[in-house]
C-alpha cells in the first residue's frame, strides 16, 4: 500500500478514536445507588460543601472501595514565617501585602498578614498544588467520570472502515 495513503488512514483512525471513543457526563449522587463504579475514572468531583476537586484528563482520579483517590489540583491554605530582609513587597490598592519575596528570592503570595516585624513576616498564604487526596464517596455531591461512548466508537469504526476500503480500492486501481 502507498506510505501516504497508510499515515492517512493511521493519522485519521488515531484522531477519531481519540475525540470520539469516551465523553466526560457529570452525574449528581443522591444515595448509594448513584455511586460511581469500581475503578471509574474522575475528573471533576463538587463536594456537599461546595469545594471543587478537579484531576487531569491524563491523570484523572479513580474510584476505589468507598473513595476517590488520585492527585488533584487543590487550593492550600497555610501558616508561613518568612524571614527577611524582603528585597520586594508589593501591596494592594487598599494597601495590605499581596506578595513578599524573601531573602532566596522565593516568591510568596500572601492572603493576609498576621504578624509583621522588620526581618520576620507571619502571614497566611494561599497558593495551588497537586497533592494526593482520597475523598469518600459519602461526601461527593457531582462527580464527572470518564465514560465510553458507542455510538461514536461504532461511527469511528466504520468510518476508519470506509476510509481503509476506500484506500485499498484505490491502491488496486493504480497498480492497473
Amino acid at each position: 500500500m502507498h506510505p501516504k495513503i497508510t499515515a492517512f488512514s493511521t493519522i485519521a483512525a488515531f484522531v477519531l478514536f481519540t475525540v470520539s471513543c469516551s465523553m466526560w457526563p457529570t452525574r449528581e449522587i443522591r444515595m448509594e445507588a448513584d455511586y460511581p463504579s469500581q475503578n471509574g475514572r474522575v475528573l471533576t468531583v463538587v463536594k456537599n460543601n461546595g469545594e471543587v476537586v478537579e484531576f487531569s484528563k491524563q491523570d484523572p482520579g479513580i474510584v476505589l472501595g468507598d473513595e476517590i483517590r488520585g492527585t488533584a489540583r487543590v487550593l492550600v491554605n497555610e501558616k508561613t514565617e518568612i524571614e527577611g530582609p524582603f528585597p520586594l513587597i508589593k501591596r494592594r490598592a487598599d494597601g495590605t501585602i499581596a506578595e513578599v519575596t524573601d531573602a532566596k528570592g522565593k516568591v510568596h503570595l500572601v492572603q493576609n498578614v498576621l504578624r509583621e516585624e522588620p526581618n520576620l513576616l507571619v502571614v497566611q498564604e494561599r497558593y495551588s498544588a497537586r497533592l494526593p487526596i482520597a475523598i469518600p464517596l459519602s461526601e461527593v455531591r457531582l462527580v464527572t467520570l470518564k465514560k465510553p461512548n458507542p455510538y461514536l466508537t461504532v461511527a469511528a469504526v466504520a468510518l476508519v472502515g470506509a476510509l481503509s476500503l476506500f484506500a485499498l480500492a484505490m491502491y488496486s486501481l493504480s497498480r492497473d
